[in-house]
């Protein structure tokens, strides 16, 4: 069998050869002559492919494994079925499989629906999902994660010869993503990491992603069509990457990031995850970076309560920048006159953390009741409540970062570009559906992309 295929094979490639010859001096175009060929040669693996699976299903050891693992999962055999199956190249082979379905308890039994639950295990096995093949879903989940939607990864495959519409690419993501979520952590940690004297840094942030929501009530006079309301979602992201002990970024680690549709909370639940995958009884220091969001820093708070590392190997750091930013707003009520004179002063302060004598220097240069009262409140908000988060200085010494680009670059790559691309929507179902959490698998399956085929470079946006 094997032999008549390669020999039809060759009889094939002899024969259109000379066509081809013909052609490419006729029409001088390589991109057909070329199609001709691969159209032929996809024919010929997608022929061998189906031999050797077909000898695989068949084969006595592999048998018997799989009556073993059916009975696992109370999986009983039924019969052979033909399935037809997609394969990498565009081509579409038929391969007779074992079908399982599942045991019913003797008592009570039911007569099962004609198309009861069941399974092609020996498929489920081999990584094959929605009857495609692995690296064929590799290929269709990463052209709809790059692609700014899923209708133009559909004509970007059409054009590599696979033709998939765009609800099977969105089922693709789907269960490959609900997959991935079952084993969050485990996919991009081991446990068997070495910490050893390294400050692991933590970045945490939030993106945005538009919801498109009915709008409720009847539709107006003279409307073609119902509205809709743009409403935005946050999902929730952390990051985090290794520094080694002269405090430069240890380029080994490939840096992790995740992210979640759920609230801060839900957010942490998944960061312990992960930390307690990881031995942190050996790193030099651990890092939270942030902006001066509450919710950040008050569940950072009770995580450090769950995992085992020692309050001094902790430190928690607001971006520098962020902090700067709410500075300008105490400084754009000093007086004009006095106004870029105090900013170095104010930035000074800032810098080394002290942030008792920003107060007295409120106090100093506006003397106007309504706009100190104005500068008091931020101060005491943001300043005070975050003066430990504040030690820039003492940071810089200790060669702990005191910037939070890396999760906001993340934020950027994983989120921005794709999720909130101009003119992108989620539906509620999208988001908030158990059963169909677009959205949650596009975050997961992003992350684990931009992990494998993007190096971040973290950068330390500190006093220039």
């Amino acid at each position: 069998m094997l032999l008549e295929i390669i020999q039809s094979f060759v009889k094939e490639i002899k024969g259109t050869f000379s066509i081809l010859e013909k052609e490419i001096r006729e029409k001088l175009d390589l991109s057909i002559i070329e199609a001709e060929i691969i159209k032929i040669v996809n024919k010929f693996v997608a022929k061998l492919l189906e031999i050797l699976l077909n000898n695989f299903f068949r084969d006595a050891d592999i048998w018997k494994k799989l009556k073993e693992l059916g009975g696992h999962f109370a999986l009983k055999y039924k019969e052979y079925r033909d399935v037809k199956l997609r394969l990498w190249n565009g081509e579409t082979i038929t391969v007779s499989t074992p079908y399982f379905l599942k045991a019913l308890p003797k008592k009570n039994r039911k007569k099962r629906e004609k198309n009861g639950s069941g399974s092609y295990l020996c498929l489920e096995v081999l990584g094959v999902i929605e009857h495609c093949s692995p690296n064929l879903i590799s290929d269709v989940v990463q052209m709809a994660l790059l692609c700014p939607s899923l209708e133009v990864s559909r004509v970007v495959l059409s054009r590599r010869g696979i033709e998939m519409d765009v609800k099977t690419i969105r089922n693709l993501c789907n269960v490959l993503g609900g997959n991935g979520l079952l084993e969050r952590g485990k996919i991009s940690l081991n446990g068997e990491e070495d910490f050893t004297g390294k400050t692991v840094v933590i970045g945490i942030d939030g993106g945005r992603l538009r919801l498109r929501e009915r709008k409720e009530g009847l539709k107006m006079e003279g409307q073609k069509r119902e509205g809709f309301s743009p409403n935005w979602r946050e999902p929730k992201l952390f990051t985090f990457y290794l520094l080694d002990e002269k405090g430069e970024i240890d380029k080994e680690f490939i840096p992790i990031h995740d992210a979640t549709m759920e609230n801060y909370k839900e957010m942490f639940v998944l960061l312990e995850k992960y930390l307690n995958i990881l031995n942190l009884e050996t790193v030099s220091k651990i890092v939270f970076t942030g902006d001066g969001d509450d919710t950040i820093w008050l569940n950072v708070e009770e995580l450090l309560k769950k995992i085992n590392v020692p309050s001094e190997k902790i430190f928690q750091v607001l971006d520098y920048s962020h902090a700067k930013q709410n500075l300008y707003e105490i400084i754009g009520l000093v007086s004009f006159d006095k106004r870029i004179a105090s900013e170095k002063q104010f930035k000074d302060l800032l810098w080394k953390g002290d942030i008792a004598r920003i107060e007295q220097l409120i106090h100093k240069l506006i003397p106007s009741k309504k706009n100190r009262g104005k500068a008091l409140k931020k101060w005491r908000n943001y300043f005070q409540k975050n003066e430990k988060r504040m030690q820039y200085e003492n940071f810089k010494e200790l060669l702990i970062p005191r910037g939070s680009g890396h999760v906001e670059s993340a934020i950027r790559r994983v989120i921005n570009l794709r999720l909130k691309a101009p003119g992108t929507f989620w539906t509620k179902e999208m988001v908030v559906t158990e059963r169909s959490r677009s959205a949650e698998c596009f975050l997961f399956l992003r992350s684990q992309f931009c992990l494998l085929y993007t190096s971040p470079s973290p950068r330390d946006r500190t006093r220039s």
